[in-house]
């Protein structure tokens, strides 16, 4: 009875692991265009300049900011957050800058002038 509790336990435990930590990674996309930065596969370019693209993007959220997967991802791609002011967060990774601006429905990435 007790090896049955603690077999279902482990497999409870490992797929929460695998749901929490390998799921996530499959809604994004690398952006050539952002040094790689990564994308949300399900939002919609909106408005694109030479700096700049912005997003429909339901999970992005003001008062919240991205979604914990979506921050997961952005660090397991090297990307590392330097500063946060309000809704908009900078990322860097090596020589390279991105603002990512999380607003209600909204997504913007900046690339830095370099």
């Amino acid at each position: 009875m007790k090896k049955n509790m603690i077999i279902t336990l482990t497999g409870i435990v490992i797929t929460g692991v695998v749901i929490f930590y390998f799921v996530p990674f499959h809604g994004y996309v690398s952006s050539d265009k952002f040094s790689g930065f990564p994308i949300p596969k399900n939002a919609e370019l909106t408005n694109e300049t030479a700096r700049a693209r912005i997003y429909d993007w339901s999970k992005a959220s003001e008062e919240n900011g991205i979604p914990p997967g979506y921050k997961l991802v952005i660090k397991s791609q090297g990307w590392k957050e330097k500063e946060r002011e309000g809704a908009s967060t900078y990322y860097e990774k090596g020589d390279k800058k991105i603002d990512l601006i999380s607003q209600t429905g909204e997504l913007t990435l900046i690339k830095d002038k370099n």
